[in-house]
């Protein structure tokens, strides 16, 4: 299910001092697809010409949480929370 919120700010999402970026080598495998695909989608929404400061896509799954965000550089961060 597709969900949209408007929010004002990101705390009640999570603390991002928590966050870590994906292990490639220790995630598990739903976690790293995930992530690509959170990745794939941002960087597809940025070039329909969406506004990026505006621009935020979590998934959680089973033990964590995924939030994908476009950078400052243009670049895409996805940081995983454990929970």
């Amino acid at each position: 299910m597709i969900r949209t919120e408007s929010i004002d700010t990101l705390a009640f999402l999570v603390q991002p001092e928590n966050g870590r970026e994906v292990d490639p080598f220790n995630d598990p495998e739903i976690v790293r697809l995930t992530a690509a695909n959170l990745e794939m989608a941002v960087r597809n929404l940025m070039m329909a010409n969406s506004s990026p400061e505006c621009l935020m896509l979590t998934a959680d799954i089973c033990s964590h949480k995924l939030v994908a965000a476009p950078k400052a550089d243009g670049s895409i961060s996805v940081t995983v929370y454990d929970e």
